[in-house]
């Protein structure tokens, strides 16, 4: 079965609509969004998957929400199932790739917000394409028309057939909006991050000191954006990068929830933010989400390893880490499987 990628609705809704959704979004707002606008049809679903029949699933969250896709052989298909869970996609493109690729996942039942960053380098394999830099995740959706839908079903396939419900779209202003709502985060810079571009239409200068530094809407952007420069760069290349953006995301999200200006941040966000999801549904987030805390946000990054192939750098998937990580995020008991058991590689 198909889902074709609907034009997007701007959704402003309850306050507690824009709690969540920030706490999804945010994530990849201040990860230097240019997100994808589905304004029209680009793209269907093929391949084998296939989609729930949410009708008999009872009255919940995802029984109005159809997934991308979802493989029936995943060993995680009766959690993804049963589960009242939505999976959002966060895709951000620079220079026509997704410079970076999140996937934000709320249980409405556990009130519980985990949130996957994939590096861009993820190797896949895809035949038909003689250029090695094809096999780099962050090449999908320039190869593909500029479609999100092979995007998604890529993600989905990493992640054991993981449904994705919906996407969400950002922009840097978004991210200077946010900043400038909460005043900026103390972030310990680890080197000199400096940085020149001067190439007409693509101009970037970047330079933040090394030490303790307020990141705010006056920098945010180049700290973001920043890989490498004429001083130092990240040690582990853009997996640092990613771990850095990961505990300024944190540190944000503290800072939101401990002053209780949540909501304002979130409205911050919303006023220019598109999201596919429906007012109904939008509705039924606002009637379900309730006690959300630092405590039950969590992040993860893709499980894998460095490695260099084709003379580029890949950051190739370790499955029985994906494996574990999606017991941890679904909250299946891994004491009830046999010793020893090994998780099955993916397809």
């Amino acid at each position: 079965m198909a889902r074709n990628e609907t034009k997007t609705t701007k959704t402003k809704g309850r306050d507690k609509v824009s709690l969540l959704i920030f706490l999804l979004v945010f994530a990849i707002s201040c990860t230097g969004m240019t997100m994808l606008r589905s304004r029209s049809a680009k793209g269907t679903i093929s391949g084998g998957m296939s989609i729930f029949n949410t009708n008999e699933l009872g009255e919940r969250l995802v029984d109005d929400m159809t997934p991308i896709t979802v493989d029936e052989n995943s060993p995680f298909y009766k959690a993804f199932k049963d589960q009242d869970r939505i999976n959002v996609l966060l895709l951000g493109i620079a220079d026509g790739n997704t410079d970076t690729i999140m996937v934000g996942s709320y249980d409405m039942s556990s009130q519980k917000v985990s949130i996957i960053s994939i590096p861009r380098d993820t190797y896949h394999y895809r035949a038909g394409f003689t250029s090695y830099g094809a096999y780099k995740i962050n090449s999908i959706y320039r190869t593909s028309n500029k479609s999100v839908v092979p995007v998604a079903e890529t993600v989905s396939e990493i992640l054991y057939g993981m449904p994705i419900h919906c996407y969400a779209l950002v922009t840097y202003e978004d991210i200077r909006q946010v900043m400038q709502a909460i005043g900026g985060v103390e972030m310990y810079i680890p080197f000199h991050m400096k940085y020149d571009d001067p190439t007409k239409g693509h101009e970037l200068h970047i330079d933040i000191p090394a030490g303790n530094q307020i990141i705010d809407s006056s920098n945010v952007e180049e700290f973001l954006r920043f890989r490498k420069g004429v001083y130092g760069s990240y040690v582990n290349g853009d997996i640092g990068r990613t771990e850095m953006q990961r505990e300024f995301v944190q540190k944000v999200i503290e800072k939101c929830l401990s002053e209780g200006n949540l909501k304002e941040v979130a409205k911050a966000v919303l006023s220019t933010v598109e999201s596919d999801l429906s007012l109904s549904n939008a509705i039924k987030i606002a009637s379900k989400a309730s006690g959300l805390s630092m405590e039950n946000v969590k992040l993860y990054q893709l499980p894998g390893t460095d490695k260099t192939m084709y003379e580029l750098s890949f950051w190739v998937q370790d499955d029985e880490g994906i494996y574990r990580m999606l017991e941890e995020i679904y909250g299946i008991d891994q004491s009830s499987e046999e010793e020893g058991s090994q998780a099955p590689a993916n397809p």
